[in-house]
């Protein structure tokens, strides 16, 4: 299941771009119409109402059925919506019990690399179907998709039978930001640094200032993260497959790797890191809380969700830094460069790699599967009703603050939320429509949005820096195999393992750069001239 976070180096390509590599092309047997058919639309509208219910699989939150919002979403979807969810990291353990089982809900969430017994599990479906029953979503996924429309719509078949849907995670193909103290940077005499030299600078006169502080003190948790912001300057991340020159390579055996150790350790050894740093950034609460207390110059992974000036939303990342610290000023950061005219990395996730699935069972029940589509596209389509899942009941469970929803602090935790009934849709399985996020996103998050993202001259836009997964470039999701059908991720997994242990050696300084370069000559010696060899024989065609 993709949930915008980046998959490791054992994993195999996919995105809306690489789906032409499968040798799919606008011509193919998904059954394709620019109009509804008549049937279709007499069915729609003789068919006799039922009292559907709709099982749904989701995670984080399973919203009480008793609730009152959720019987009036059930009202006005006019059945029954019966929701299971299970945490993030229990999601695809569930859903193969489920496929053992050969007892599928009639709604969950797959995406491209899903095996082929889950997509197997699916209902057939028809391009003239999605339009039919579910009008609204298929017209965003035809705007989002463009002239990729074919392709895609190809990448969610099997055997030429469209299998699933989706309109598109416009939320995860977004990056996110990075912000940075900027009255600290005033204090210090210094401008906003935009490449590495200019945060040399900035380190060196921060240790200056407070010579018992760390600036770089902790980012991101996890090892995926460690260090990513300024790796982005070297055009690699810590274990990421980077599209560049037309091939598929490596991060770790890129030169700019090497280059990005020597520069940290660099700033290690002068104190600019925090030595309890690595254990810091495998706790996932560590980002937010040592950016808040004051311990962190800057805060990596900003959410464009996310105020940037205040007043701030009760229990945000802003209000407790202004808490602690009631002069502090935030500003967005440019992801620094070299200065040499390269870009920085940012990473994103692809836009259609998520699908959502309908039970194969309901092939036997075309009237049901159609309910289903309808309620999916009602709620991912009209802002009230969307309101209603993900916010709740105004007044009682959010006011609105300057035109953005705010919700009450007695409600804000996945607890609180699951016994009021709201709260369940996520971004990261089912997408709400343009329409639906231009009249229910805050302001501000518009705002940040067009100005950081879609305006040309934006910090983080695709002109001023070079995003990961795009439209023409394949990203990473699946198995790596050779042409004998070995999977080469597991003989990859002890160097990857090993890997972690080197990145943060050489940078404490408890291993030398010499030692890196011996590590990657033998990885490549071993397995890694295979997988590269491999990755691209299999998907940069």
């Amino acid at each position: 299941m993709k949930k915008g976070k980046w998959l490791s180096a054992s994993l195999t390509v996919l995105t809306a771009s690489a789906i032409v590599v499968t040798g799919c092309s606008s011509s193919n047997n998904v059954k394709s119409s620019s109009e509804p058919s008549q049937t279709n639309q007499a069915n729609q509208t003789s068919q006799p109402k039922k009292d559907y219910s709709i099982e749904v699989f989701t995670t984080r939150i399973q919203p009480d059925p008793n609730s009152e919002v959720m019987k009036k979403v059930n009202e006005k979807l006019g059945l029954h919506l019966k929701i299971t969810a299970v945490p993030d990291d229990d999601y695809d353990t569930k859903l193969n019990l489920f496929l053992a089982s050969g007892e599928m809900p009639d709604m969950y969430g797959g995406n491209l690399s899903s095996t082929d017994a889950l997509f197997n599990s699916a209902a057939d479906l028809t391009e003239d179907e999605i339009k039919t029953y579910a009008p609204n979503v298929y017209a965003s996924f035809v705007s989002r998709a463009g002239a990729q429309k074919d392709q895609i719509l190809q990448a969610f078949s099997k055997n030429g039978k469209l299998k699933g849907f989706s309109n598109g995670n416009l939320g995860n193909s977004l990056p996110y930001g990075v912000v940075i103290r900027s009255d600290i940077l005033a204090e210090l005499g210094v401008s906003m640094p935009k490449t590495i030299a200019d945060w040399d600078v900035v380190l060196k006169k921060y240790k200056e200032k407070y010579p018992n502080n760390y600036p770089i003190t902790v980012q991101n948790g996890g090892d995926s993260q460690a260090m990513y912001y300024f790796l982005a300057a070297y055009g690699v991340r810590r274990d990421a497959w980077i599209y560049k020159d037309k091939t598929l390579q490596f991060a770790p055996f890129m030169p700019g790797m090497r280059d990005a150790l020597i520069q940290l350790s660099k700033w290690y050894k002068a104190g600019y890191i925090n030595p309890e740093y690595y254990t810091l950034y495998k706790n996932s609460s560590a980002p937010g809380n040592e950016f808040t207390k004051g311990n962190a110059l800057f805060y990596q992974y900003y959410n464009t969700t996310l105020q940037i000036n205040p007043p701030y939303n009760e229990g945000s990342i802003g209000a407790n830094l202004l808490a602690n610290n009631p002069k502090a000023k935030i500003e967005w950061v440019p992801f620094p460069t070299l200065g040499d005219g390269s870009k920085g990395i940012v990473a994103n996730a692809p836009m259609f790699s998520n699908i959502t699935f309908f039970s194969k069972k309901l092939e036997k029940d075309r009237d049901k599967l159609h309910a289903a589509l309808t309620a999916w596209d009602k709620i991912y389509s009209d802002p009230e009703l969307f309101t209603l899942v993900k916010y709740g009941l105004k007044d009682v469970h959010y006011t609105m603050v300057d035109g953005a929803i705010v919700t009450k602090q007695e409600f804000s935790t996945n607890d609180a939320k699951a016994k009021e009934g709201f709260g369940w849709p996520f971004n990261s399985q089912f997408d709400p429509t343009d329409a639906v996020n231009k009249a229910v996103l805050p302001p501000y998050v518009q705002e940040n949005r067009q100005k950081l993202l879609f305006d040309d001259n934006g910090l983080y836009s695709k002109k001023n820096v070079d995003y990961l997964a795009s439209t023409d470039k394949p990203a990473v999701g699946g198995q790596i195999t050779s042409e004998s059908g070995e999977n080469l991720g597991i003989r990859n997994q002890t160097y990857l393992t090993q890997w972690n242990t080197m990145f943060t050696s050489v940078i404490v300084g408890g291993k030398k750069i010499e030692d890196f370069d011996s590590f990657i000559t033998d990885w490549k010696k071993q397995i890694g001239d295979d997988l590269v060899k491999n990755a691209n024989r299999l998907y940069n065609k």
